[in-house]
C-alpha cells in the first residue's frame, strides 16, 4: 500500500463519465445537413440517412406510424418528386434536390428529424436505385466496414418460377434503418471480411432462367474409400480419396451426366478432390457443353497466408470455376468438423466472406460446417445471400434443415447442398446412411427438401427451379463414356 503523503489530493469536481458524449444531438443534425447540402451520390445520402435512423429508432418507431407524421412527410415527398428532373434516369444527386433534401429538414418543428430521415431515405431508395448498381460496380471488389452500404438486390423471381412464394421479408416486419435496396453492415463486419465482387456480372449475365438445373454430384458410397490419417491428437489431415484414379473417373462421368441432362451449375461434395484434381476439372467450364459454374467441392492443403503473420495453415479449400472467367474462386472453410471426423485445419482470424454479384442474385460458397455456423447464417442473412451453394461431408444432413430454410424465407434464397459419402460408420459412430443432398426454393412449401436414394452408389441429383422438380440418376445405370473427359 502506499503511504497517505503518497495519494494525490482528490479532485473535488464530478468525475466525467468513462467515453464522454463526443457531440450533441443538435451537432450530429447539423452535421447531417451539411453532408446532404454537398454530396451528389445518391448512396452516401441515403447513407448518412439511414445512420440516423439506426441511432434514434426509438423515436423512430414509435413516431414513424403517427398519423400526423404521415401526412406531413406525404406532403415533404411530394415537392421532393418536383424536383425531379427527369424521374428514372437521374443518376446523381443535382443542385434543386440537394437543396430540397436540406429544407425538408426545416420545414416543419412537430415532426422529429429521423422521421424525415427514414421518409426521404424510401424516397432515394425508389428513384434513385438505378444508380446503386453502378455506385458498388466501380468499387469492385468493395469491402465495407460496420456502418457502410450494403446493397440488397432481387432478381426477378416470376421470370423464373410461377409457383407461389414464401413471404417475401419486405412484405414482413421490417427493420426500420434500411431501405429495400440498401442496408447498413452490423458488427457481423468484424466477424467476416465481407467482400462484394461484381467481376462475375458480365460473364455469367443471365446465367439463372426458368429453364437452369441446379446438379449435385455424389461420387464415393464410404466413408472408407477416404484416408483419414489422424494424428495423436485424434486429429484428421489431410482427408483424401483412397483411389485417385477412380475418383477422376467418377467424377468426369458424374459431371458429363449432370451437363447431359442440362445442368448449368454443377456442385461436387466436400473432399471429394485433391488439389490437382480441382485444377484438372477446369476443362468442363471451357466445353460448349459444359456447365457455366461449377464448385469442384473442396480439398485439404497446407497453404501460407498472403498477409503478415504469413502464417502456414492448414485449409480446407473449395474451388469454382466459371464459364468466361480465367482464373477459379476460392472459399476457405472457416468452421472446422469435429465431429465425427476432428478435422485439423486453421481458419484464419478474420474469414472471408465472398459475394459474386450478378443480375441481382448474391453467390455465394459455404463448406459444410461453415452453414452450421449461427454467426455466419446471420451474416449471410444480413447480406442477402439468395444462391448458396454448399459442398458437403457430414454423416447427418439434418441439422442443415434450419439454415437453409432461415436463407429461404429471409433472402428468396435459392440453396444446393452437395453431400459425401452416402454410409457412414466408425468406431465411435454407429453406421448411418445421410441424405445425399438438400435443395432449398422458395416455392417449396417446407422450404427445403432433401433426397435419399435407395441405393447408396453414385450418382447425380438434378433440381430444376422452375418446377422444384427432383430426378436421382445413378451412376451404375450409364453406360461408360468415351476416354475423353480428361483433357488432353
Amino acid at each position: 500500500m502506499d503511504s497517505a503523503s503518497d495519494i494525490a489530493p482528490r479532485d473535488p469536481r464530478p468525475c466525467a463519465p468513462c467515453v464522454a458524449q463526443l457531440t450533441t444531438r443538435a451537432d450530429r443534425l447539423t452535421a447531417l445537413r451539411a453532408a446532404i447540402a454537398i454530396e451528389t451520390e445518391p448512396v452516401v445520402t441515403l447513407t448518412h440517412l439511414l445512420q440516423l435512423c439506426r441511432d434514434e429508432h426509438v423515436i423512430l418507431r414509435e413516431r414513424v406510424g403517427d398519423p400526423d407524421c404521415q401526412d406531413r412527410m406525404i406532403e415533404i415527398v411530394a415537392r421532393l418528386g418536383d424536383q425531379l428532373s427527369d424521374p428514372g434516369a437521374n443518376s446523381t444527386l443535382d443542385l434543386a434536390m440537394r437543396t430540397a433534401l436540406t429544407a425538408a429538414f426545416s420545414s416543419t418543428t412537430d415532426v422529429p428529424s429521423v422521421v424525415i430521415a427514414h421518409a426521404l431515405a424510401q424516397f432515394l431508395d425508389e428513384h434513385y436505385a438505378h444508380t446503386f448498381g453502378r455506385f458498388f460496380r466501380d468499387r469492385s471488389p468493395y469491402q465495407p466496414a460496420v456502418g457502410d452500404p450494403i446493397p440488397l438486390d432481387f432478381p426477378n423471381l416470376r421470370a423464373l418460377t410461377t409457383m407461389a412464394f414464401t413471404s417475401p421479408p419486405w412484405r414482413l416486419a421490417n427493420r426500420l434503418d434500411q431501405s429495400r435496396h440498401i442496408r447498413l453492415a452490423g458488427d457481423w463486419a468484424v466477424q467476416y471480411r465481407l467482400v462484394f465482387d461484381y467481376s462475375l456480372a458480365d460473364a455469367l449475365a443471365g446465367f439463372i432462367t426458368a429453364a437452369t438445373i441446379i446438379a449435385t454430384c455424389h461420387p464415393n458410397r464410404s466413408v472408407t474409400e477416404f484416408l483419414l490419417p489422424r494424428d495423436e491428437r485424434g486429429r484428421t489431415f489431410p482427408i483424401r480419396p483412397v483411389d485417385l484414379d477412380r475418383q477422376r473417373r467418377d467424377i468426369n462421368r458424374l459431371i458429363g451426366l449432370a451437363t447431359q441432362a442440362g445442368a448449368d451449375i454443377v456442385v461436387l461434395p466436400e473432399l471429394s478432390v485433391t488439389e490437382e484434381l480441382a485444377n484438372e476439372l477446369e476443362h468442363w467450364v471451357r466445353r460448349t457443353d459444359g456447365p457455366r459454374v461449377l464448385v469442384v467441392g473442396s480439398y485439404h492443403h497446407r497453404h501460407r497466408d498472403r498477409t503478415p503473420p504469413f502464417a502456414d495453415r492448414n485449409r480446407n479449400t473449395a474451388l469454382i470455376w466459371v464459364r468466361g472467367h480465367d482464373h477459379p474462386f476460392t472459399h476457405d472453410k472457416h468452421s472446422a468438423g469435429d465431429s465425427p471426423i476432428a478435422e485439423d485445419i486453421q481458419p484464419e482470424g478474420w474469414p472471408e466472406l465472398r459475394v459474386h454479384v450478378i443480375d441481382g442474385w448474391h453467390l455465394v460458397i459455404a463448406v459444410c460446417r461453415d452453414l452450421l455456423n449461427p454467426e455466419a447464417v446471420h451474416a449471410l442473412t444480413s447480406i442477402g445471400a439468395n444462391l448458396v451453394l454448399v459442398p458437403a461431408m457430414s454423416e447427418t444432413l439434418l441439422a442443415f434443415g434450419g439454415p437453409g430454410s432461415s436463407l429461404v424465407g429471409n433472402c428468396q434464397a435459392i440453396v444446393a447442398v452437395a453431400n459425401n459419402p452416402a454410409e457412414w460408420s466408425s468406431d465411435t459412430h454407429p453406421p448411418s446412411r445421410p441424405a445425399r443432398a438438400m435443395f432449398g426454393h422458395p416455392g417449396l412449401t417446407e422450404q427445403t427438401i432433401t433426397i435419399q436414394p435407395r441405393d447408396p452408389g453414385a450418382g447425380v441429383a438434378l433440381f430444376a427451379l422452375r418446377s422444384t422438380e427432383i430426378t436421382w440418376v445413378p451412376l451404375d445405370d450409364q453406360p461408360s463414356p468415351p476416354v475423353q473427359d480428361r483433357p488432353t
